[in-house]
C-alpha cells in the first residue's frame, strides 16, 4: 500500500469511492450523490496545516484520507479532522490502521496537536479502529443527523499527538 498527496487525475477514482458510502451507508451523512467540483471543495485540503491523500495498492486508488480543518477560527489551527475512506472491497484488512499511522506522521510534521473524527455511532468498525489506535471517546451528539429516513447520532473521537 501506498499514501501520497492527492493529484488532480485522482478526483473521479475518489468521488466514485465517497459517492458509494454517501449511496450506501451512514459513513458520510451527505444525502445526495456529489459532483467533482462539490467533492473538491469538501475534501481537497492543501493549506500548511490539512492535507488530502490518496491510497494506492499496486497503482490503483483504492481510497483516501484528510487531515481536515477543526474550524477555521486561528485558535484551532493545532487541531485537524481526520477522515478515512475506502473502496468497499479494500476495508477490514488492516489498512485503516496504518492509515492513521500515516496521517498522525503528516499531522506531527505539519505542527497539529488535536485530532479529531466524527463518526455515526452505528458505525462500529471505524469506532473500534480509533479507539484500537488510542483515540479516545469525548463526546456523542443523539440524533444529529437523520438519512435512510432515520434520525442517527454521531460520536466524537479525540488523539493529542
Amino acid at each position: 500500500m501506498e499514501i501520497r498527496e492527492t493529484m488532480k487525475w485522482d478526483v473521479l477514482a475518489l468521488l466514485g469511492i465517497y459517492n458509494y458510502y454517501v449511496e450506501n451507508s451512514t459513513a458520510t451523512f451527505h444525502l445526495k450523490k456529489l459532483g467533482v467540483d462539490e467533492f473538491s471543495a469538501a475534501f481537497w485540503f492543501t493549506g500548511t496545516k490539512s492535507g488530502t491523500y490518496t491510497v494506492l495498492d499496486e497503482d490503483r486508488v483504492i481510497g483516501y484520507c484528510t487531515l481536515g480543518p477543526f474550524n477555521n477560527k486561528e485558535a484551532y489551527d493545532r487541531s485537524a479532522y481526520v477522515s478515512i475512506y475506502l473502496e468497499k472491497d479494500s476495508t477490514g484488512r488492516g489498512r485503516g490502521a496504518e492509515i492513521l499511522d500515516f496521517l498522525e506522521k503528516k499531522a506531527i510534521e505539519k505542527g497539529l496537536h488535536s485530532l479529531i473524527a466524527l463518526i455515526c455511532s452505528e458505525n462500529k468498525r471505524s469506532s473500534d479502529l480509533f479507539l484500537r489506535k488510542g483515540y479516545r471517546l469525548v463526546g456523542e451528539l443523539k440524533q444529529a443527523g437523520e438519512k435512510f429516513g432515520r434520525l442517527l447520532d454521531v460520536v466524537y473521537f479525540q488523539k493529542l499527538i
